[in-house]
């Protein structure tokens, strides 16, 4: 529980310091409605969101023992296969297009967790790489990475 109250603390610092250097990036004349200043401000504003939530989160649950506490913690080389998991999204999403790489990249953190494949799992990949496609591709109209084969 101490962890997380300085994990929230330290993110609401971490948001805190981005929005302060986001304030000083210059306006220019081109600027369309959000501004260069926008999407810095949102990402501050959505950290400040999660690290808020971690502490009260910390402060809702019941306190628990160091021991369990020790026991809940993901071990450094399962949080590196994560981190490899999603380093590899970058080259295969050059290879085989930003929808396949994105729907494998859930695929592969689903399995590296211990879920059992199942038809759920797979409606989920297949869902939240749409929800992205469209989010970034046609909402927001955010170049997607092309894939060489795809």
């Amino acid at each position: 529980m101490r962890k997380d109250f300085v994990s929230a603390a330290i993110l609401l610092c971490i948001a805190a310091a981005y929005y302060a250097v986001s304030t000083t990036i210059p306006s220019s004349t081109l600027e369309d409605g959000v501004g260069p200043r926008g999407l810095p401000v949102v990402l501050s504003a959505l950290l400040a969101m999660v690290a808020i939530a971690i502490g009260v989160r910390a402060a809702v649950t019941a306190p628990v023992s160091a021991e369990a506490e020790k026991d809940a913690e993901a071990p450094w080389p399962r949080a590196i296969g994560m981190l490899v998991i999603g380093a590899l999204y970058i080259p295969v999403a050059t290879l085989v297009g930003y929808w396949l790489a994105l729907l494998l990249l859930l695929l592969a953190a689903s399995l590296y967790e211990g879920m059992k494949p199942s038809w759920r799992m797979l409606a989920v990949a297949v869902g939240g790489a749409t929800f992205f496609f469209l989010l970034f591709d046609v909402l927001l109209g955010v170049r997607v990475p092309q894939g060489l084969l795809f």
